[in-house]
């Protein structure tokens, strides 16, 4: 029994380095999504808010050495994002890179944001073994997780959804060690990931206290209560609390402002101006049905199928036995993850926030929505016999080997993966790389498509290509970059003279319903499918049935 135990450790860590090692090798893959330099201009401000503590205000940095900007933590709109997840980065926004100083910092980001994402595949290993008993399922977790198309692409640049999401996993996992060992670290590091969980996303503010709610019902339950369990009951809070101040520059001003500002911003964020394209229609606000539809047409298939299991499995389940068996258990786990998912999706259903596109808004509960498919998986195996119980597993294996070659055939533009439910043709009904991330990989492969040595010149004929062209540009390696400039002549006006047009069709799509009125700012794309259909397509970038990037030679 020793030998085996000593095997599977073997197997899961060895696992686990060539999952690391992959994702780091293909890092420089993936280009610079939309707002990558907002959130390192916010992890900026809070570092200023530090040294100026310690230092004073004089020392204070106002800008990376690769030029961006630190704004002052009152004057930063953005400073609700938190970042605290990055502040062990935050030497490396200060050294000195030499040339091409933007891309090394750029790769330098996504790959620690892929290694803190990795910590999250750990976590949700610790906590399907723990839930199962079975590390074997542990290990379908944290494969389901690492292999699922569009947030393997985002682990390695979505620095505020999958931080967010790692950290409620971790936070998930020291309330496990917290409820059952009682001991004075636990207690502590569930505070410390509660704190950075809430200071990515107020959701992390939500999930803490339904741990810790379920730790006083679990202590009635049981009927555990003395002082030790009283005093680390408290511990774990005031922890929390100074955990969450001191990681939180924003808050120490005026700490009742700073979080009434974050629950504005988080729970309807009207102050971005942009429009989602869902099911053909552009949406301002999305419908009730937003947030269901879209986890539903993005997760593979049968996962998507064994979460519904396992929500099923874990409703019924309590009202089959006593109170008391139930919060002796594992089961009083997925009755809070359960809590915790329908709470959020109810808000989303009942309330019609304003959401950006996709469902990244809500990344962070994925980590648990994949405990319940293992959860699901772990039922229809017990329940199934015979071949039928090697059906099921069989058929996951399936599952997972298909992840994995998706990933492989569509890298590095995971991030555009819909399922067969969204159609054969996801493009006509929902948004693409709304991110601009593909737009330094369709440069270099422009580049390498054409024929000649001399520079080449790429515009853009809106305003939301121009911003990722621009982005995209500055974080070239330099060997392509002396090859091409970039043409601009305003907001509304394509640029003649270029030799290349490149084009985001999601100003085509937003423009494309004709049941409202965007605003002026999509006001060239009216009539562009119109103009590029005369144009010769020299670059197309596709995946999943979907065309979401293209350059066109100019006339």
């Amino acid at each position: 029994m020793q030998q085996t135990n000593k095997t599977y450790r073997w197997i899961v860590v060895i696992l686990f380095l060539v999952m690391t090692a992959f994702g780091l090798i293909v890092t420089p893959d993936y280009g610079m999504p939309w707002d990558e330099q907002t959130e390192i201009r916010v992890l900026g401000s809070n570092v200023r808010e530090y040294i100026g503590l310690v230092l004073g205000a004089e020392a204070e940095p106002e800008q990376s050495s690769t030029g961006l900007v630190f704004l002052d933590a009152s004057e930063n709109v953005d400073i609700d994002h938190g970042q605290s997840v990055y502040y062990p980065f935050s030497p490396a926004l200060f050294f000195n890179y030499g040339e091409g100083g933007a891309r090394t910092l750029m790769l330098l980001w996504h790959g620690y944001t892929f290694l803190v994402f990795m910590t999250g595949v750990v976590a949700i290993y610790l906590i399907a073994s723990y839930l199962t008993k079975n590390w074997r399922y542990g290990l379908v977790a944290s494969l389901l997780l690492y292999l699922s198309p569009r947030f393997f692409a985002e682990s390695h640049y979505n620095n505020k959804d999958i931080m967010a999401m790692t950290m409620i996993l971790w936070c998930l996992w020291f309330a496990i060690r917290f409820i059952e060992k009682k001991t004075v670290g636990a207690t502590l590091l569930f505070a410390l990931f509660g704190a950075l969980a809430a200071n990515m996303r107020i959701t992390g503010l939500a999930f803490f206290g339904l741990c810790g709610v379920l730790y006083l019902v679990t202590l009635f339950v049981r009927c555990e209560w003395n002082v030790k369990t009283f005093l680390l009951g408290l511990l774990a809070v005031v922890g929390f609390i100074a955990f969450y101040a001191a990681l939180t520059p924003g808050l120490w001003a005026d700490p009742l402002k700073y979080l009434g500002y974050v629950y504005s911003r988080s729970s309807n964020f009207s102050d971005w101006p942009g429009y989602v394209f869902y099911m053909g229609y552009t949406q301002r606000p999305v419908p009730w049905h937003y947030i269901p539809v879209m986890i539903a047409i993005t997760t593979p298939l049968l996962v998507l199928v064994l979460m519904l299991v396992g929500n099923v499995a874990a409703l019924v389940q309590p009202f089959r036995g006593k109170a008391k068996e139930l919060f002796a258990g594992e089961q009083k786990y997925y009755l809070v993850m359960l809590a915790f998912v329908w709470m959020f999706l109810g808000f989303a259903m009942i309330t019609r926030p304003i959401l950006y596109d996709s469902w990244r808004h809500f990344y962070f509960l994925y980590g648990i929505l994949l405990l319940f498919a293992v959860y699901g998986l772990e039922t229809l195996v017990d329940l199934l016999k015979g071949k039928w119980k090697w059906l099921a597993v069989g058929a996951i294996g399936a599952q997972l080997l298909a992840m994995l070659v998706m990933v492989i055939l569509s890298h590095p533009f995971q991030f555009v993966y819909y399922n067969a439910l969204a159609g054969s043709n996801p493009g006509a009904k929902y948004d693409l790389d709304y991110w601009n991330v593909s737009q330094a990989q369709t440069l270099m492969k422009l580049i390498d498509t054409v024929d000649s040595d001399e520079q080449i010149s790429v515009t853009a004929a809106e305003w939301y290509t121009g911003d990722g062209l621009e982005k995209a540009y500055n974080i070239l390696p330099e060997s392509y970059k002396e090859r091409m400039r970039l043409v601009f002549v305003g907001s509304y006006t394509i640029a003649r003279g270029a030799d290349y047009l490149m084009i985001n069709p999601r100003g085509i799509q937003i423009c494309s319903d004709k049941t409202q009125e965007p605003r002026q700012q999509w006001i060239l794309a009216y009539g562009l499918d119109v103009y590029l259909s005369g144009l010769e397509k020299v670059v197309s970038q596709q995946a999943f049935g979907s065309e979401f990037m293209t350059v066109y030679q100019m006339p």
